[in-house]
């Protein structure tokens, strides 16, 4: 079992004091320091553009591991954060009644229950849904923020206390591909297992395994490992079951899991997902517990621009190439400030100019290169760029809010 060395980091927060599941996390970063900490850029050596074509055709390849936060990403670093602390608030392992609920627990199981009695609420604890269209940076955004985060943390010894426990801080896993509840419960032993070594997913194999069964042992082992927090990505996936009520009654099952044990849930996905969040309001309010993140592309203004003048640089083109008014608007046009295409079309702009021995590229090279590279998003992109409700409703991933 793999997990990270334990320093305690003394808490302001008066709810948050004397709680070792907090303690132990990463002190809290300036929201002015977010950006940087957050920010992924290789390093990057103008001398480059005197190699041979061959090595910085190669190098291009190297835009693709940029990644570049703006102000969104701030606002999901914050509600991570406020997520996972407030709901580790009133899960304090050494609090008397945490025990408790440990013992009921232990006697439930013992016991084959059917069911497990919990005896707290938890009011203060909430998650949050992040949906947008595909290549936003949704994804790659909680990667960042999450991996701030140990995700094994092993106790032993608490300020003179034994306290030999696992804290695992956070599960990002995908809904599954058939949108059902037991393969959502089978993904979760899965993700378990792979940090621990444990064999929960051929313990509670969904074949021999009721559906009550595994809900309850995946709430037990959420509890157990002092989980912190769970994000399902791709949640759109719910809406490919072939029963209608099935991401319904999935919801409910995540509801009850903030309800009954304090996790909180981070539901990411595309607009698609809209179709079932929003048929009932008690979903719709633990989704937006702490403020619904509903993305949408950039817009061609100063972000925009902050994030074109962020990549920029990284140039493998002999001739240097000025950042000029025309070029961020044909950027935007083709781009339609989705980060991921703006990557890609950033990126093959430079390899046919470096492969033809043009070594330069214009405004009118990206609407040239869009257009005979990326044909496949053609349709879709003009779509979105032109706003029209009629048109997007053609392309559900690519619906937007606005």
């Amino acid at each position: 079992m793999t997990g990270s060395t334990v320093t305690y980091h003394p808490e302001t927060i008066p709810a948050f004091k004397g709680n070792p599941c907090i303690e132990c996390l990463p002190p809290r970063v300036k929201t002015s320091d977010v950006i940087s900490r957050l920010a992924c850029r290789p390093e990057y050596d103008p001398s480059i553009r005197k190699e041979a074509p061959e090595d910085r055709g190669m190098l291009t390849q190297t835009l693709l591991r940029l990644y570049q936060p703006c102000e969104k990403d701030i606002d999901i670093y914050n509600k991570i954060e406020r997520c996972i602390r407030w709901g580790y608030a009133d899960r304090n392992p050494l609090s008397p009644h945490f025990i408790r609920q440990q013992q009921h627990e232990y006697r439930a199981n013992q016991q084959n229950a059917e069911s497990i009695p919990y005896t707290q609420s938890y009011p203060t604890t909430s998650g949050f849904a992040i949906l947008g269209i595909s290549g936003l940076g949704k994804s790659t955004t909680l990667h960042r923020v999450l991996g701030r985060y140990p995700q094994v943390i092993r106790h032993e010894n608490y300020h003179g206390i034994p306290f030999n426990e696992t804290q695992i801080t956070y599960i990002h896993m995908d809904a599954p591909n058939d949108g059902s509840l037991k393969g959502l419960c089978g993904a979760f032993f899965e993700q378990i297992d792979m940090l621990l070594g444990t064999d929960y997913f051929t313990q509670y194999d969904e074949k021999r395994t009721s559906l009550n069964k595994m809900k309850i042992n995946m709430a037990r082992i959420a509890r157990t490992y002092h989980l912190g927090i769970i994000v399902i990505d791709e949640i759109q996936a719910l809406c490919v079951a072939k029963d209608e009520s099935v991401p319904i009654k999935t919801l409910n099952f995540l509801v009850s899991l903030v309800n009954t044990i304090g996790i909180p849930v981070v539901l990411v996905g595309t607009p698609r997902a809209l179709s079932f969040l929003q048929k009932e309001f008690q979903q719709a309010k633990r989704a937006c517990g702490q403020g619904d993140a509903l993305w949408e592309h950039m817009d061609n203004d100063d972000t925009w621009r902050f994030f074109v003048k962020a990549i920029w640089k990284y140039q493998y083109t002999r001739e240097k190439v000025e950042l000029t008014d025309d070029i961020l608007d044909a950027f935007y046009d083709e781009a339609v400030g989705i980060p991921f295409l703006a990557v890609n079309i950033y990126k093959l702009v430079q390899e046919y100019a470096i492969y033809s021995g043009k070594e330069t590229f214009d405004a009118k090279s990206f609407h040239t290169i869009a257009s005979q590279k990326m044909k496949l998003t053609l349709k879709m992109r003009k779509a979105l760029l032109s706003g029209e409700e009629v048109n997007l409703r053609r392309y559900l991933d690519m619906t937007s809010f606005k």
